[in-house]
């Protein structure tokens, strides 16, 4: 709440500014109310704090229903504030703004047509600000509750550590699993269930067992499926899965009778070890339908590993179930964990009072692992004794004592910014079993909310990038995922954690699920929920009409259970016409084929998400209303044809995630005015069809300079002033671009030349370290003359080039590491061309080397290359790192080149539907076996093939 009255400060100056700027007033009389409001706001921001802390920690009721009529003014005021703003921008965005779908001609729209709007406007802000000055009045002439003032600390980042005080535990789940006699003795059990409370360790433990090179050997196929309530899915970085069914992708969370039923068969002829981590509930049927197909189809010895806060889920399970019980760590377990957290391992110089005050306070901690981390976090930095003394001392010991592992974190929670708190406790919107938590997708909802503030040298990005480092590093957030850079791509949320978020939040965060029943899940108020995330579960599920009436939403989140099945949503006029406080919608994997014009009401939005609505092909031109919008998310909407006019109005937009639309063909012109563009995943050049004045060029991308990662171009060479275009849009000012896909158009007439020029053209700046090209339409293609200058260019993919019948010189590049050449239907021979390398240079050594660097190289697709040769006739050095080749879907190609299948570096080779070359070189039995005997593992038509076992694993897999 403290951060929402600096929030609104800031709103009152702005509006100030404003007046002054625009020569906009006020109706007589408002503006003293805005100073009034001012006023009050400054004055109240410490007793704020301070009755939160209350709350947190007393439960003081008076407390809290202060707070809930405070906040209640404070969202009010935010609001009008806001669309005061939005008025102000709207006007000067309209004013400069051509709407070139209403006439040709090319009329500015000046901001006198908009004076008798604007003066009703105004009147109607000055009422809605009286009102509220009103309610601030009997408000502030309350009687306040006796507030405690707030105890300040200070923490720092601790590093991830062992937990002590396991070894035994893991021991005896090892001999468990590997089938060996325990304490109890007889037979071993094909069910282990790991029993306990919430931040015992229970997954932990699982994981170190997991992961031990004992079980990676006994087991040769392992399965990991993370489990809440009635969800699952497969965690795809654990498991053995290579390629998930094709039903579920491993962010995908389904029914657990769904994934067991659509897996069981993967485990067929093999000893499997399958680990089903918090389980909620497994009734008989389950058990009896499922599960015992896997031990039907797998081998003698497999198991099944679960972890679960209830002991009485092994029981319904099987016969031969062993319990497990995970209790707490000793304290000395406790200390020691503590010392080597806060002190690396190395010996503690702190005095024996201060040694005290930790163990009194590690005693707090119940013997969860998790909390001792927590604490860690809090008291790192070596403040006096008197401050750690009032760290024991707080009340928040004696309040939670029936909620084990609460006051550990409250302590912690107090230490955070407040603006870090509203980001922590918005995680309690998401449900329980949502198990990985993406950074960009989490940022992009704070900066909806404006839980981030740009500094001077840095964006809101950057700062919630540094609130979500912090969160991990307090362990608020764990287990980070990081992404191929290093960087963080995502987090977990401990289930305490997450139970605490919620108890903070109460209703204000909220997550329910929709079935054919209705909704499930206990609300005790709904008028005061303020962020929503609702889950279909169930094919009949339907959304829940009343939800429409909740006024005070600034979050809503529709999002699906199941994959097969689109969400209806019935009256969008009526949802979206009442919802006008959101801040934050989405709408996925819904059935319709529009959305509602009605979206323009919601003018304080600024996340939307419409991803993965397969059936959309339209969106209204009401979308341009969204002054405000940051984020527009339309991936996955594979019919969407075109984007609307108005969208070149958003120039508060920041990101536009468009990958896998497909079909779209048209963007509007005017999307050069979105300069604070910093995603921006399909770029679409205008098609012949539509209206050069109408639709994009690629000049359009000259101001787009704060584009990052990812960018496509589709649509090149379809007119003939391409290649000037391709110069306006000044690729190489995008310093952040670090992918760039250049897609021709696909079906033309005529083989254009031009398109080694446009190329050369789009010259990308020294951030890119992968290309794409598809549908070149020459005959031949060259290197252009900037790609040898690229240093972090490391990753190649050029397909669907059918006019193409020869190779670039790609050897030459000095710093390529993988290549992907594929579809390119008119190559018949692959030689010296392609290595860059010219027999008659006698230059230095390093010249003569061909792919210096290269170590993935794949072929697919290539149904007239029929030789590969000159590779054996060179004396150069070719490929020298080389460790993978495939070769697939190239049925004329009958030998390779002996020179490469020689190498020893050559780790895996891959030959896949290639007709005569598999059977020449087949395991075992083709004519040229022995030239490829000695290279680790081969793959032929998906069978994988192991020289250490000298055999066919008959395990279906994908190569590489």
């Amino acid at each position: 709440m403290a951060h929402l009255v600096s929030e609104l400060l800031e709103l009152l100056s702005s509006i100030r500014f404003y007046e002054v700027k625009q020569e906009v007033r006020l109706v007589v009389g408002v503006k003293e109310e805005v100073k009034n409001l001012t006023r009050k706001l400054q004055s109240v921001k410490l007793e704020v704090a301070d009755a939160e802390r209350r709350w947190r920690h007393a439960q003081d009721q008076s407390a809290k229903e202060w707070l809930d009529d405070f906040e209640e003014i404070c969202y009010g005021l935010d609001d009008v504030l806001d669309e005061w703003v939005t008025a102000i921008l709207k006007s000067e965005t309209e004013s400069e703004y051509e709407n070139p779908s209403k006439s040709k001609r090319k009329l500015k729209i000046h901001s006198s047509r908009f004076t008798c709007g604007q003066v009703s406007l105004r009147d109607g802000i000055a009422s809605k600000i009286k009102k509220l000055n009103e309610k601030a009045n009997g408000f502030f002439g309350r009687k306040k509750p006796d507030f405690e003032k707030s105890i300040q600390y200070s923490a720092t980042a601790v590093d991830e550590t062992s937990v002590c005080g396991r070894e035994k535990e893991k021991d005896r789940i090892m001999k468990l699993l590997l089938g060996e006699s325990t304490d109890q003795g007889g037979r071993s059990s094909d069910v282990i269930s790991i029993v306990g409370i919430a931040g015992v360790g229970k997954t932990y433990l699982a994981e170190l067992v997991y992961e031990e090179k004992s079980i990676k050997e006994e087991f040769n196929f392992k399965i990991w499926v993370s489990v809440s309530q009635s969800f699952a899915k497969i965690i795809a970085e654990k498991s053995d899965f290579q390629s998930v069914p094709n039903r579920f992708s491993s962010s995908d969370r389904v029914g657990l009778n769904d994934l067991l039923e659509e897996t069981a068969l993967a485990v067929f002829g093999k000893k499997f070890l399958l680990v089903l981590d918090d389980v909620q509930e497994i009734d008989s049927f389950m058990w009896d339908k499922y599960l015992k197909c896997y031990f039907e189809f797998g081998l003698p010895g497999s198991k099944v590993l679960i972890t679960t806060r209830s002991d009485m889920v092994p029981v319904s399970m099987s016969n031969h179930t062993s319990l497990f019980p995970l209790h707490g760590i000793t304290e000395d377990d406790c200390r020691s964990l503590f010392s080597h957290c806060a002190w690396f391992g190395n010996s503690s110089t702190e005095s024996e009072g201060m040694v005290s005050i930790h163990n009194k306070i590690i005693s707090g901690c119940k013997g969860l692992p998790f909390l001792v981390k927590a604490l860690v976090s809090l008291l790192q930095v070596k403040i006096s004794t008197e401050e750690r003394q009032h760290v024991l001392d707080s009340k928040a010991w004696d309040q939670y004592k029936d909620k084990p592992g609460y006051p550990p974190l409250l302590l912690c929670y107090d230490d955070l910014p407040s603006k870090m708190r509203r980001c922590f406790t918005y995680c309690a919107v998401f449900s329980k079993d949502c198990k990985k938590l993406e950074q960009e997708y989490w940022i992009n909802l704070w900066m909806a909310q404006g839980y981030l503030r740009a500094t001077q040298i840095k964006e809101e990005e950057l700062v919630g990038k540094d609130y979500f480092e912090n969160l991990i590093a307090r362990s608020f957030f764990q287990n980070a995922i990081k992404d191929g850079n290093g960087s963080t791509a995502a987090c977990k949320v401990h289930d305490l954690v997450h139970e605490f978020a919620q108890f903070l939040t109460e209703n204000d965060c909220v997550n329910v699920e929709v079935s054919s029943h209705g909704v499930i899940g206990m609300v005790s108020s709904w008028d005061k929920v303020r962020h929503l995330k609702i889950e279909f579960s169930e094919r009949n599920a339907s959304f829940p009409v009343s939800f429409a009436s909740l006024k005070n939403l600034r979050s809503l989140l529709v999002d699906y259970c199941k994959s097969d099945y689109p969400i209806v949503i019935g009256n969008q006029d009526d949802l979206l016409s009442r919802l006008t406080c959101l801040r934050a919608l989405k709408l996925s994997h819904i059935s319709s084929e529009e959305i509602s014009d009605k979206i323009g009401k919601l003018i304080h939005l600024r996340y939307l998400d419409l991803s993965d609505n397969q059936h959309l092909k339209y969106l209204p031109e009401e979308i341009g209303e969204l002054y405000n919008l940051q984020t527009l998310n339309l991936s996955g909407c594979c019919e969407l044809q075109r984007l609307p006019y108005g969208l070149c109005r958003l120039i508060n937009l920041r990101h536009l995630n468009n990958y896998h639309t497909d079909k779209l063909t048209f963007m509007p012109r005017g999307i050069e005015r979105l300069t604070s563009l910093k995603s921006l995943y399909k770029f679409v050049v205008n098609c012949s069809y539509h209206s050069r004045e109408l639709s994009s060029t690629l000049g359009d991308l000259q101001n787009l300079n704060y584009l990052r990662k990812y960018l496509e171009i589709s649509g090149l060479g379809n007119s003939t002033d391409m290649i000037s275009e391709a110069r306006k849009a000044q690729l190489k000012k995008k310093k952040q671009l670090v992918t760039l896909k250049l897609s021709f158009v696909e079906c033309r007439a005529l083989i254009h030349d031009q398109d080694e020029e446009i190329i050369q053209a789009l010259e990308p700046p020294p951030s890119l370290e992968h290309l794409e090209i598809e549908h070149y339409g020459g005959i031949k293609m060259k290197i252009p003359n900037w790609m040898m200058q690229l240093a972090k260019l490391s990753k190649i993919c050029i397909s669907k080039c059918r006019n193409c019948n020869n190779l670039p010189p790609l050897g030459k590049l000095p710093f390529l590491e993988y290549l992907e050449i594929s579809d390119m239907r008119s190559v018949h021979k692959v030689g010296d061309e392609f290595l860059g390398i010219e027999t008659n240079h006698k230059e230095n050594e390093d010249k003569k080397k061909a792919f210096p660097k290269l170590k993935e190289l794949r072929f697919s697709h290539m149904y007239a290359w029929d030789e590969w040769d000159a590779l054996i006739a060179l004396e150069e050095e070719v490929m020298p790192c080389l460790l993978r080749l495939y070769i697939g879907f190239c049925d004329k190609l009958e030998a390779l080149p002996a020179q490469l299948l020689q190498m020893t570096t050559l780790e895996e080779l891959a030959v896949d539907h290639c007709g005569s070359l598999g059977g020449q070189y087949h395991w075992n039995v083709g004519v040229d076996w022995h030239h490829i005997s000695h290279i680790p593992i081969i793959y032929f038509d998906g069978k994988r093939f192991s020289k250490q076992k000298h055999k066919s694993e008959s395990v279906e897999k994908k190569p590489f």
